[in-house]
């Protein structure tokens, strides 16, 4: 299981026909960081028999190696067991928009098909761990339990509620309130099974991360976190977040409460990298 790195991850990560992985035996699922805070949770055991017929399937990414490409075939589902990624979409003129950042917990890979391509870039922000599903085989054991349907159905849609909260934000809210909105999610979904109280967050962002989720540029980003830190909002340095007034934030952010990610992930303090 090599890492793929530099012209070498370009090259390799263009061979979309398969995705290398390391197998580990079955009863490892057991042991997997992020089982009770992603699409196997409360799964049956039959069920993830049909997923990993032969154990799950396991791989490592260095930070900033492209887990996906835009327009490229890829026949894989990603489940993010550790580390943090983000998926894009690029524009003729170079541009990129963040249209999610994922965290351990959260699937990938299911936005595209296999005659037009994948649909966005899928790219790791740190260096990631992921368990490989081939698409095929996921898609026959939905058809074959009701349950894992039904719980990939819940997590696509409440992904396509935070989408809907993303556009909402870059279409009507200021400066203040698309990074309020950003940053605000982020913290919600990390803290969903950590104690809400902690004073530090630390997520591995930087301004540009944060320009192109919101529409913004690094220098208008800069400006408002400055002023929402003069403001006694929040502080943001060197990926290290406090909610200084989470209520006035909120306010300002008008994050979607339909959103809340009730049953999503699970992050352990140990994958988060």
């Amino acid at each position: 299981m090599g890492d793929l790195m530099g012209d070498n991850a370009e090259r390799t990560s263009h061979d979309q026909s398969r995705f290398p992985a390391a197998r580990l035996s079955r009863p490892l699922c057991g042991q997997c960081p992020v089982r009770d805070g992603s699409l196997c949770r409360r799964m049956e055991r039959r069920d993830r028999d049909r997923l990993f017929p032969f154990g799950a399937r396991i791989q490592t990414r260095r930070a900033g190696a492209r887990l996906f490409h835009q327009g490229e075939p890829f026949d894989h589902i990603l489940i993010l067991q550790s580390g943090w990624a983000l998926v894009h979409k690029l524009f003729e003129d170079g541009e990129r928009q963040i249209v999610r950042f994922v965290l351990p917990g959260d699937l990938i890979g299911f936005e595209g098909n296999e005659e037009a391509g994948m649909a966005y870039t899928a790219e790791a922000i740190t260096d990631v761990t992921v368990c490989a599903i081939k698409r095929s085989v996921f898609y026959r054991a939905c058809a074959q339990s009701p349950r894992l349907a039904m719980s990939f159905a819940s997590l696509v849609t409440r992904e396509a509620l935070s989408a809907w909260n993303h556009v909402g934000a870059l279409g009507h809210q200021t400066a203040q309130g698309r990074v309020a909105n950003l940053l605000l999610d982020l913290h919600r979904r990390v803290t969903a099974h950590r104690n809400p109280k902690d004073s530090v967050l630390h997520i591995p962002l930087n301004q540009v991360h944060i320009a192109d989720a919101t529409g913004l540029t690094p220098v208008h980003v800069c400006r408002t976190l400055k002023q929402l830190r003069t403001e006694g909002l929040l502080d943001f340095r060197k990926g290290a977040l406090v909610l200084l007034d989470p209520e006035r934030l909120a306010e300002i952010a008008q994050l979607d409460p339909d959103i809340a990610p009730e049953g999503s992930m699970t992050i352990p303090p140990s994958a988060v990298a």
